[in-house]
């Protein structure tokens, strides 16, 4: 059995992939808009323009590749759980194509996850099980060197390192890997876990659990005394801007700083491992994250706080920007019953209330369409509004009988959105459709570069693939 898909968004997500590796690539940009969208990426110079365009080209964010995994095993069918395997036996192995390595830790490229015991996760690949966090965005063709996507051009001066233009991210973040443990879990339920034989079977042999755990392994070792799992571990460089130099240094900035929206999908993975392992350990590490999620709470406001970062040993908020998916995947992640529980009862409403008022995009009529990233209104990410619509969904069932008034608000929010998120589909060819990435191209202050309407994304698609089947992939899914 499996979910009915629209087979035109199904077809697009199982066809976007490499030829050489079969893994999928995080965006596609018709043939027709390459050239502009290409040329409007030089914007911030040649060299981030250039690793910008091949990333959009033939990068695979491991992230995406985690919601392309999860549609697959909903799907259903020998054929499709074969290619929902396709990443892990890549992340298992540890290497793709001329990829030597695409795991992160000690010695051979010096990422160190406990100061204290630098070798207590390996750069090994032989060392299964002791290994680090998988590199956030991988070349889905297995490459290493690279050309410019807008002129075919294979050198560029000042390119980091070298003049040949090469692959240059390699950045091992927690979140990414904690959704990599989402579907590799979500796979494990499907093919081992049946609710008529009365739960899971602990088949201690699967891939899927054994880089899951292995994976949560290394997240734990990164836990902090705040509760929060560090972003990535020491070594995971950064361009310093010169302010932030009397903290950081370029080699310690993510080791020092704790993304909320990365614990709240470890809390996600970390559950779904404790529901089919019963390990302790996973119980107490979501504890732990329980406890980081008071701190950047603010109960004046109604919100979570982006994160916080270490000074001198002591942990601070880190307040500088709204995160709009912090809000909406904390109702998705713990629901607005816990959340309740934890903050006070209300606390859940007041969330998507200050996500609408502070993120939310309206028409002339007052009618949302979307949400956007941050303080904003002139913004729609597809991908982050179907958070917000998976959001609605549980606010909305939540107050069904407690509160019929704000149980019918969440759903004119949800209808109206996900009537407006249709502007944002386009047809690839007869048979095939995709989700933009957003509204249109702008600096997210995260990070990166919101992407031109015509450049179709695979996590908006799958995202959106989850809304329509009524599922919420934070929790294990069935059917």
């Amino acid at each position: 059995m499996g979910f009915d898909f629209d087979p035109c968004l199904l077809g697009w997500v199982k066809s976007n992939v490499s030829p050489i590796t079969q893994l999928p690539y995080s965006f596609y940009i018709p043939k027709e808009a390459k050239a502009r969208i290409y040329q409007d990426m030089d914007s911030k110079g040649a060299i981030n323009g250039s690793i910008e365009r091949t990333i959009t080209k033939e990068g695979l964010d491991i992230y995406d590749g985690a919601v392309y995994q999860i549609v697959l095993s909903m799907a259903g069918g020998e054929k499709n759980l074969e290619q929902a395997f396709v990443p892990i036996n890549y992340y298992w192995q540890g290497a793709v194509g001329n990829l030597a390595t695409i795991r992160a830790g000690y010695p051979v490229n010096l990422f160190v996850y406990d100061v204290n015991h630098p070798e207590a996760v390996s750069s090994d690949n032989d060392s299964l099980g002791q290994r680090g966090f998988i590199f956030r965005i991988i070349n889905a063709d297995g490459e290493f060197l690279v050309s410019d996507p807008k002129d075919g051009n294979t050198t560029l001066a000042g390119f980091p390192e070298q003049d040949r233009l090469h692959w240059v991210d390699w950045k091992p973040v927690a979140g990414e890997n904690a959704w990599v443990v989402m579907a590799a879990m979500q796979l494990y339920h499907k093919k081992y876990c049946n609710s008529d034989r009365g739960g899971c079977l602990y088949k201690t042999d699967s891939i899927e659990l054994r880089l899951a755990e292995e994976l949560a392994r290394a997240a734990i070792i990164l836990q902090s005394d705040s509760g929060g799992i560090r972003m990535a571990p020491l070594g995971t460089y950064r361009s310093l801007e010169q302010q932030e130099k009397k903290y950081f240094t370029e080699d310690n900035w993510w080791y020092n700083h704790i993304s909320t929206e990365n614990n709240i999908s470890w809390y996600a993975a970390l559950r779904m491992l404790f529901q089919v392992t019963g390990k302790a350990e996973y119980k107490k590490a979501m504890e732990g994250i329980e406890r980081y999620m008071r701190f950047v709470w603010d109960d004046p406001q109604g919100f979570f706080y982006q994160g916080a970062y270490e000074i001198n040993g002591q942990w601070k908020i880190a307040g500088e920007n709204f995160a709009l998916d912090v809000q909406t995947w904390s109702l998705d992640c713990f629901g607005p019953k816990r959340l309740d529980a934890w903050l006070g009862d209300g606390s859940a409403w007041r969330i998507w209330q200050t996500a609408k008022k502070r993120s939310g995009v309206y028409d002339p009529q007052g009618q949302m369409l979307g949400v956007g990233y941050t303080d904003e209104h002139d913004r729609v990410s597809v991908e982050w509004s179907a958070g917000a619509l998976v959001a609605l969904q549980e606010l909305g069932e939540y107050y069904f009988e407690t509160n019929p008034d704000l149980s019918q608000e969440a759903f004119r929010d949800k209808l109206s959105m996900r009537r407006s998120i249709e502007n944002l589909r386009f047809q690839v060819s007869q048979a095939q459709a995709a989700y933009s990435y957003s509204s249109r191209r702008g600096w997210i202050p995260f990070g990166w570069n919101s992407h031109d309407p015509q450049v179709m994304s695979l996590a908006s698609t799958g995202w959106m693939m989850f809304v329509d089947a009524g599922v919420n992939p934070f929790w294990f899914i069935t059917g």
